[in-house]
């Protein structure tokens, strides 16, 4: 066999993770729940739950926990603010504009909101060009 026709061999912990993944949960614990005691001293802060699990043969029970290993701030981008007219009459939606944040604008005589609110309340053809 040459080192092109070598079979794919996966790691040890990817083959171990794989086969705890079919295991059947029997009991979820919170980190402040009665018996994880010992393993919330153990991972502190970062334990979020801890799991029972059992094999095929029902015969041997695993343990494991989940961990938290990072925590960073999502950074999304703004969206932009659109004007949007509507006619004096349509006090609903005035209503429904101004309970997402809108604002009224005096100098345009329309309102100001965000893009993705005024998409989100379905107002796209009354979005003024600016």
């Amino acid at each position: 066999m040459t080192t092109s026709q070598a079979p794919k061999t996966r790691t040890v912990a990817e083959a171990k993770g794989k086969r705890i993944a079919q295991l059947r949960v029997i009991k979820k614990f919170a980190p402040h729940a009665r018996g994880a005691k010992a393993l919330t001293a153990r991972y502190g802060e970062e334990l979020v739950c801890i799991r029972h699990r059992v094999d095929a043969t029902g015969r041997r029970r695993i343990t494991t926990v989940e961990l938290v290993v990072s925590v960073q701030a999502i950074q999304r981008k703004a969206s932009p603010v659109v004007t949007v007219k509507i006619l004096p009459q349509e006090t609903a939606l005035r209503a429904r504009l101004e309970a997402a944040g809108g604002c009224w604008d005096y100098k345009r005589k329309a309102w100001r909101v965000r893009r993705a609110t005024a998409m989100a309340l379905g107002l796209k053809a009354r979005i003024a060009a600016t």
